[in-house]
């Protein structure tokens, strides 16, 4: 399904994107054209896509410790705060929304992925108070770093109040949140509904959506770490957010990347000397100066590749720098909050 490799730049298709429902990147700012069509489109996607709900590592922008650069930006209001990583998935034909992860941010992505109105139309904000489970249909979960996670609580008696939200997990993650408070509770009280799933076999989310985990080499303190192959009727869409490398995993990076046409990766880093106050060693990710070198010299043909997950010292979050235009000339792209691609 890998589309055949191409020299145009990007920029280019950025540019051309403003035209094809299949990928859009849009500016912030609620309304329509947020989320990946132009002002005045008359209905939204009527097919399975995802879209974009975050891209930062799992402290945000600003991290608490940081005043400078990026982070600055961000705390002087120059720029607006970044979500952290998540990817939402719907189904208009079934009104079926999943979100991967439950960020620090869950309460406004869950917004976001709600104003996709269910059965195709503009996205808007729905009104009054509604029962989250009967929204979003699922939580499907990669790791248990603080990024990823721990978002479930918004599920809690004090806050959402869910009635048995279903929480797709790996075995390992799934024994961590049985057996660690406030988590457990959340089980306990019927708030999430705990399903396991099996590495490598298929999940079918609506008859028109599937989503294939796997495993993920990435530091297992807590649990081990899981991959997404999304599957849509017409394209498959690759989300790896996180990992220590590229190379090593119990069945090659290079195999799931011949399965899709989109792959949404860890872009953490853009260097491998990028974090002056710490040794990078302690949270190893795969430099994207690398990762573009890597799959720009791919024999074969590869998805269109796009990265998420960026640190708030990664200067790809500045659209002037020079590291950004490196990448985009590449034929790479740096994903943004409200992109969509359908699948």
């Amino acid at each position: 399904m890998a589309r055949p490799a191409h020299r145009t730049t990007r920029r280019q298709l950025l540019k051309n994107s403003l035209g094809l429902a299949a990928i859009s990147t849009v500016p912030l700012g609620f309304g329509w054209g947020r989320f990946g069509q132009r002002a005045g489109a008359p209905t939204g996607p009527t097919s399975p896509f995802a879209v974009v709900l975050g891209t930062s590592q799992d402290g945000g922008v600003p991290q608490a410790n940081c005043f400078t650069g990026y982070c600055a930006r961000v705390r002087t209001g120059e720029v607006a705060a970044p979500r952290v990583a998540c990817l939402g998935i719907v189904d208009p034909a079934t009104g079926a929304r999943f979100l991967v992860d439950a960020t620090p941010d869950f309460v406004a992505q869950v917004g976001d992925l709600v104003s996709w109105p269910q059965q195709g139309g503009q996205p808007s904000l729905p009104t009054g108070t509604l029962r989250l489970e009967e929204e979003v249909q699922g939580v499907l979960l990669t790791h248990a770093h603080m990024g990823h996670y721990t978002g479930l609580l918004h599920c809690g008696r004090e806050a959402a109040a869910t009635d048995n939200l279903p929480v797709y997990a790996s075995a390992a993650m799934a024994r961590l949140l049985r057996s660690n408070q406030p988590f457990k509770t959340l089980i306990d009280e019927d708030r999430l509904d705990l399903r396991e799933i099996s590495i490598g076999a298929p999940i079918e989310l609506t008859p028109d959506l599937s989503v294939v985990p796997f495993s993920v080499v990435h530091r297992a303190e807590l649990t081990d770490t899981l991959g997404l192959l999304i599957n849509g009727p017409s394209r498959s869409l690759l989300y790896v957010p996180d990992a220590d490398r590229w190379d090593g995993w119990p069945v090659p990076f290079e195999d799931w990347l011949d399965k899709s046409d989109i792959a949404v990766l860890d872009g953490t880093f853009y260097s491998a000397e990028e974090l002056g106050h710490r040794w990078q060693g302690e949270v190893p990710h795969p430099p994207v100066a690398d990762t573009v070198e890597m799959l720009s010299a791919r024999a074969r043909a590869r998805p269109e590749v796009w990265f998420t997950h960026l640190n708030h010292t990664n200067p790809l979050w500045d659209e002037n720098s020079s590291q950004r235009a490196a990448v985009q000339d590449a034929g790479f792209g740096v994903a943004q909050r409200g992109q969509t691609w359908e699948l």
